[in-house]
């Protein structure tokens, strides 16, 4: 536990450290239990991320089964790079966000941008950061950051669509929607097959969906959203289960992933069906 508090705290000290006009310090940064004022005078993105570094620990705590070879957790050892994403694309409040499920192995598990294929993080966001390695690397799975040549084919659809219904502008998207995903675990077994949330088994499973729910309703709360998107039926079943989602409007998007059944045309049927919600308009910032 010590260790874990400890690299919780390195983490933290590089993400606030990384700033976009003034060189790297680490000598003023406000970590977990400074006071409440402290906590509200710190950019927003800060504030989310502290309650993302407060769901890691919880999550280290947790027992692998023995079918789950090791678990990654982009959050970590990505934390530049996803700190960057923060910083840019989550500067207050948003209408509307989209909840996938947890990092695809060469999408977030790369970059650790939710659905963060290779190209759109470093060609059309434009973001950099460094990108170390899991506490236990599988050896079918190597972690390559901003160097890996494979493409996640759910972020490569997701943000591809997304960035043309907002007037090819991710800039635009990002006014009043973000995304973000339920679990930030990616899972693997002694194979290298990529475990989802959904295909867990027993109490680990259930200990998953509580944290990350639990959490997750944290972090809703302190972005207010009208609208809630869950991409994919795991993440739209389990946060039917969300006391935040309870007062705001709850749709369900198929996922993108090629592994879903019946789901040839994603781009079109996915337009139709954020046409059907009136959802293009606040991706565009027309409303």
């Amino acid at each position: 536990m010590l260790k874990q508090k400890l690299e919780k705290r390195k983490m933290q000290q590089q993400a606030v450290a990384i700033d976009d006009n003034k060189p790297k310090t680490t000598t003023t940064t406000p970590l977990p239990g400074t006071s409440s004022s402290a906590f509200f005078s710190q950019p927003f993105w800060l504030r989310f991320y502290e309650i993302e570094c407060d769901l890691n620990e919880q999550l280290a705590t947790l027992e692998l089964p023995i079918t789950i070879k090791c678990a990654y957790n982009p959050v970590q050892y990505a934390a530049s790079l996803h700190c960057a994403y923060l910083r840019r694309y989550l500067n207050g409040r948003k209408k509307l966000i989209f909840i996938g499920m947890n990092p695809g192995p060469n999408g977030m598990g790369q970059t650790g941008v939710p659905f963060g294929n290779v190209r759109t993080v470093r060609d059309k966001m434009q973001l950099t950061g460094e990108v170390l390695q899991p506490t236990v690397l599988h050896h079918k799975r190597p972690v390559e950051g901003l160097n890996c040549k494979t493409e996640e084919p759910s972020g490569v659809r997701l943000w591809e669509l997304f960035e043309r219904l907002s007037g090819n502008s991710i800039d635009t998207f990002a006014q009043q929607c973000f995304v973000y995903n339920f679990c930030p675990l990616a899972f693997f077994d002694e194979a290298g097959h990529n475990i989802t949330p959904s295909e867990l088994k027993g109490e680990f499973k259930r200990q998953i969906r509580d944290i990350c729910l639990a959490a997750l309703d944290k972090l809703l709360n302190l972005v207010q959203p009208e609208i809630v998107v869950a991409v994919g039926s795991y993440v739209y079943t389990t946060l039917g289960k969300s006391s935040f989602c309870k007062s705001v409007l709850l749709i369900g998007l198929p996922h993108p992933s090629p592994r879903a059944l019946n789901n040839t045309n994603w781009a079109e049927k996915s337009t139709a069906f954020l046409q059907q919600h009136n959802l293009i308009k606040i991706m565009r910032n027309e409303v």
